[in-house]
């Protein structure tokens, strides 16, 4: 009866875990940090926690949801939308800023269905003055990149972000990310 027991756990816990994302993306002024689990909302939808820290000091930390279906009538496109909360401490301007926002989204994969090692993605979110707080007034994350699946478990990828607060005192963008960046996802 033990042995059944374990059994059960170690398969549930097995089951669990393996659809947990790590990803880690690198640039030359920015690290970014991702950690996914799946949700059973709908197809391929996750909560996250992600942390962004740049050169000059910068941190960014956030959770999110996103809630993502393969599109039945285009093999290999997945859609998604979804929201995230952010708070930051902005070291690049004049003075420390500390801000925070709630932001929404949306997330376009496109898996070239001849060769599913392949895929393309484009996110979008926005977190306008209204529920964006402390010492900035919105929020804007952006990106592209192109993906290329080594294995089941391993996805290399790069592309370009770009993730910035309005600072409220100045009306100025503050930068936190904003080039080239090339990852890798694991997937266990």
């Amino acid at each position: 009866m033990l042995r059944k027991i374990l059994a059960i756990s170690l398969m549930s816990v097995t089951t669990i875990a393996a659809a947990d994302t790590m990803d880690i993306g690198l640039g030359n002024h920015a690290a970014e940090f991702k950690y996914g689990v799946p949700t059973t909302l709908a197809g391929k939808s996750e909560v996250y926690a992600d942390l962004l820290y740049n050169d000059v000091n910068s941190v960014m930390g956030g959770v999110g949801l996103l809630v993502a279906n393969d599109e039945v009538k285009v093999p290999g496109l997945t859609i998604g939308i979804g929201a995230k909360a952010v708070a930051a401490t902005i070291r690049e301007t004049p003075s420390r800023q500390n801000t925070s926002a709630v932001a929404l989204g949306a997330q376009v994969r496109y898996e070239l269905p001849a060769e599913r090692r392949l895929a393309f993605a484009g996110e979008f979110y926005y977190g306008p003055q209204i529920i964006t707080f402390g010492d900035a007034k919105q929020f804007q994350q952006y990106g592209a990149r192109a993906e290329f699946s080594v294995s089941p478990q391993v996805q290399v990828y790069a592309g370009y972000r770009k993730t910035v607060f309005t600072v409220k005192a100045t009306n100025a963008d503050a930068v936190l990310v904003s080039g080239v960046l090339a990852g890798v996802q694991f997937t266990f």
